[in-house]
C-alpha cells in the first residue's frame, strides 16, 4: 500500500516539476561565431577577393551560403549594415545566379528564383556575366570617398571580389527550473 502512494507521490511530482519547465520555457536565436544578427539572418563579410565559385565554397565550409536578398526590408537592413562592417567596400559577391542556361536569376543558397532584384542603374547587362554582386557607386571627394548603397549588378563569375555569407539563426529552447530542489525535498513517511 505504501509503495502505491509513494509511486503515486513520485508521478505528481514530475508531473508539477514538467510543469514548473514548461511555464519558464524560452527561446534564444543567436549567430554563429563571427557572423553578426542583420533581420532575420547571419551574415559575415569575407574580405579576401575570391570569384564566385571559391565564395561560394568558402560559405558553404562555414555551414552557410552566400547571400541572397528576398525582399526590400531585408536589403534596406543589409545597405545599414555594410557601411558599419565594410565601410570602404564597393563590391560584394551574392549568391544570385543564372547559371544552367535560364534566363532567370537564382539564389544559389536557397534554390528560390530572385523575384525581388534591385538593380544598379542600367542593369542587368546579360552581356557581361552570369553572376550577381552587390555594387555601390564611388563617388570621390577631396577629402574622401564616398559609397552610394549598393545595388545588385551582373558579372562574370570567374572575376574576384569579396563576399557576404549568410547562415540561419541558430534557435535554442532554455527551460528554468525555478525550484531546483522541489523533487527531492519530498518527505516520505516511515
Amino acid at each position: 500500500m505504501l509503495s502505491s502512494k509513494l509511486v503515486c507521490f513520485a508521478l505528481v511530482s514530475l508531473a508539477f516539476g514538467q510543469l514548473y519547465l514548461v511555464a519558464s520555457e524560452d527561446t534564444i536565436a543567436v549567430c554563429p561565431t563571427n557572423f553578426t544578427q542583420v533581420a532575420d539572418r547571419c551574415l559575415l563579410v569575407d574580405r579576401s577577393w575570391k570569384n564566385f565559385y571559391e565564395s561560394d565554397r568558402h560559405c558553404r565550409s562555414l555551414n552557410a551560403g552566400l547571400l541572397s536578398i528576398s525582399n526590400p526590408t531585408e536589403f534596406n537592413d543589409i545597405n545599414k549594415w555594410l557601411p558599419i562592417i565594410a565601410p570602404y567596400q564597393p563590391e560584394f559577391w551574392t549568391s544570385g545566379n543564372k547559371l544552367g542556361g535560364t534566363a532567370d536569376y537564382y539564389w544559389q543558397s536557397t534554390g528560390d528564383k530572385a523575384l525581388y532584384l534591385p538593380w544598379s542603374a542600367g542593369q542587368p547587362n546579360a552581356t557581361t556575366g552570369d553572376c550577381l554582386t552587390l555594387l555601390a557607386n564611388v563617388t570621390m571627394t577631396p577629402e574622401e570617398a564616398i559609397l552610394s548603397a549598393h545595388r545588385l549588378t551582373v558579372k562574370p563569375c570567374t572575376q574576384w571580389a569579396p563576399h557576404i555569407c549568410q547562415a540561419p539563426l541558430q534557435i535554442f529552447k532554455t527551460q528554468l527550473c525555478l525550484n531546483t530542489t522541489a523533487f527531492f525535498e519530498a518527505k516520505i513517511p516511515a
